[in-house]
């Protein structure tokens, strides 16, 4: 009796100690792989031939894209909207520049935005005092 329950015992640590493991793992790849919603680099080449003071990435699929867009749309921001699947080598070379393959990329001043993030995307819009 005593040594199944050394044994139970023994296999409850390890199963502890498993988890413990995994959940520490986890929280490292998420440290490791986090991206800030808000990068500042140098956007110029995105604003070359458009007088728009917005730019966004997007393809025609994606659900959040059009979120953002919904977003622009009800508070009138004048925006230029770029299909990353278009086929167009420019406007890959342009996406590709920014250095990351999330969808949508939203471009204010000098500031991209990855994702969804409205509040983000409202604070970068007053900050450029467009809203």
């Amino acid at each position: 009796m005593k040594q199944q329950v050394k044994q139970s015992a023994a296999l409850a640590v390890m199963l502890l100690f498993g988890l413990c493991l995994g959940v520490a793992l986890k929280y490292g790849y998420t440290k490791l792989t986090y991206h800030p919603h808000v990068i500042t680099q140098d956007t110029s080449a995105h604003y070359e031939g458009t007088d728009k003071p917005v730019i966004l990435y997007t393809t025609q699929w994606c659900q959040y894209c059009k979120q953002v867009k919904s977003y622009f749309k009800q508070h009138n921001i004048n925006y230029l909207s770029r299909d990353i699947e278009s086929d167009d080598q420019r406007i890959e070379t342009l996406f590709d520049s920014l250095q990351r393959a999330d969808i949508p990329q939203i471009i204010i001043g000098n500031k991209v935005i990855t994702g969804t993030n409205l509040s983000v995307v409202e604070k970068t819009l007053r900050e450029q005092s467009f809203l």
